[in-house]
């Protein structure tokens, strides 16, 4: 009895299965053209070829311009589908938009994209675009920039020629000072870099969850190592000997780690070469601006000529070092291609490489020209030299202010070729989102880079990740590509995607979370000719 039962549930398995089979929708096997080809000259028609026979019910042409046509598929039904195209279609890309019944009665659409003697995109491009990106925070993550770095150079610069060259007396309390306004400026730019990767304003700062979002940014990261530096440094003043000194060194490295963690430089390439050069162009910047509010103290000091000569030993190689490795940083962008000064990024470029000539210029004054006189005892050398040393702190202040203003603008490097600019669009849902960066910025082939973030922006990790790209017609079927995910782990890419004409084109993100979680993302584009 239980050996029939059992054969009788394996007939009943094997004829669910058999079932499901037959009731299997359509699919597409083989098209031609095929999806992406490019012609050289018009096909007579587009042949679809199906796992089954199939009943063709749609056929639609979205050509270069993003005119929709209706097109009359050969009559018959098959596994063989024949859409003759009107004859003379215009060159470019063009998608074409089917929609069958399967033999189960379900509908299938979908999709190709062919082009004829080119791709879409490339002629009769719009003005130059924007290379610098403003948002509602812009403003005031700025303005913490500014106070961050004034606050760090002057502040854990001061706490080094404590440690290295001599006290500094009662400019503690000045050091003391830009510390608290790094530290400041450090803990406000956490909310604000969460709000701003939300798109909100600064009345979201009331929310704790920009908090949160913020503190597990890379600028989150950073923030919570500069704090320890900025700790480490004002310790450091309070002590004396090795202690200082090995708490000074602490908060220099935390301040490079920190600062060239967030930084453009640290992926330009070659990476391993860019990050040993912002770490030394970061230490130098500190150890030899920071030194110049203790320095003109100092003049004021009977010893001073023993702190000069000190600092001047110190001074001539660090200079060199900040030179030599903020040269090798921007030589990077000049073999971009897009031209640098044509950019925000090197406007900005420009205004500091002024200021360091000038900088330059009086450090050369400085150290030739009024340094032995003032060793020596007259007064207006040492009148002379201070009033050189107050210039070029108020030029280093300049510089760090420009510097702040890069937060906003992308080098070259990640502009790509001009007029080529990349869409930033960033998908919300409520368990999931996603900032994906399209390029370039108009019709034709493009590449896309998607990064699934939680709902708190922490990284998220998926199994599979489809897109679906709609022009803003319900008569058309969408373009799907899958994504693959990139060595890193984190970035998912698609390339080999045809956008075929201009106009208002409807995204949407399927991501796989787990096997029994699916999350949808939407997102709307007005691409340009």
């Amino acid at each position: 009895m239980k050996r029939t039962a059992l054969r009788a549930l394996i007939a009943l398995v094997f004829c669910a299965l058999s079932c499901v089979s037959a009731f299997a929708h359509a699919s597409l096997l083989k098209s031609t053209p095929g999806d992406g080809d490019l012609l050289k000259q018009t096909p007579q028609s587009v042949e679809l070829l199906f796992n089954e026979p199939v009943d063709i019910n749609a056929a639609t042409l979205v050509d270069p311009k993003g005119v929709i046509g209706t097109l009359k598929p050969a009559a018959g039904a098959g596994p063989r589908v024949v859409i003759p195209l009107p004859a003379n279609l215009a060159q470019g890309s063009h998608l074409l938009s089917w929609r069958v019944t399967s033999e189960d009665g379900h509908s299938v659409s979908g999709s190709v994209v062919f082009s004829i003697g080119r791709a879409s995109g490339g002629e009769g491009q719009a003005a130059e675009d924007p290379t610098i990106l403003v948002s509602a925070l812009s403003g005031p993550l700025v303005m913490m920039r500014f106070l961050l770095l004034a606050g760090l150079v002057f502040g854990v610069g001061a706490g080094l020629f404590a440690a290295f060259v001599a006290p500094i007396g009662h400019g503690r309390s000045i050091a003391l000072a830009a510390l608290g306004a790094a530290a400041f400026a450090a803990l406000l730019a956490i909310g604000l870099q969460g709000a701003d990767a939300h798109g909100q304003g600064l009345l979201a700062l009331n929310d704790r969850a920009m908090w949160r979002s913020g503190l597990r940014l890379p600028q989150g990261y950073a923030s919570l190592l500069l704090l320890l530096a900025m700790g480490c440094s004002a310790i450091s003043l309070f002590v004396r000997g090795r202690a200082a000194r090995i708490l000074a060194l602490s908060a220099l490295v935390f301040v490079a780690l920190g600062l060239s963690y967030t930084s453009h430089s640290r992926t330009w390439r070659p990476e391993s070469l860019m990050q040993v050069a912002i770490t030394l162009h970061i230490g130098a910047v500190v150890l030899w601006a920071g030194a110049l509010l203790p320095l003109l103290r100092a003049s004021y000091c009977e010893d001073f000529a023993t702190r000069l000569q000190r600092f001047s030993t110190l001074a001539a190689p660090v200079y060199v070092l900040l030179l030599l490795s903020g040269a090798a940083l921007a030589a990077t962008q000049f073999l971009a291609p897009r031209e640098v000064f044509a950019t925000a990024w090197g406007a900005i470029l420009g205004v500091k490489l002024g200021l360091v000539a000038a900088i330059s210029l009086l450090a050369l004054v400085n150290r030739y020209r009024l340094t032995t006189p003032a060793l020596a005892g007259e007064a207006a050398a040492l009148k002379s030299l201070r009033r050189s040393i107050r210039l070029e702190c108020a030029a280093v202040a300049l510089l760090l202010a420009a510097v702040s203003v890069w937060r906003l603008t992308p080098p070259p490097s990640a502009l790509g070729a001009r007029n080529e600019r990349a869409f930033q669009v960033h998908l919300h849902g409520a368990d999931a989102m996603a900032s994906m960066t399209i390029r370039p910025a108009r019709v034709g082939p493009v590449q896309i880079r998607i990064e699934p973030k939680a709902s708190d922006l922490s990284p998220l990790r998926v199994k599979e990740i489809d897109l679906y790209l709609t022009p803003d017609s319900p008569d058309v079927a969408p373009i799907h590509r899958a994504a693959r995910l990139t060595p890193g782990g984190q970035i998912w890419e698609i390339d080999g995607l045809t956008i075929p004409a201009p106009g208002l084109w409807i995204l949407r993100l399927d991501l796989l979370i787990d096997d029994f979680e699916r999350t949808r993302l939407d997102a709307a584009i007005n691409l340009k000719p």
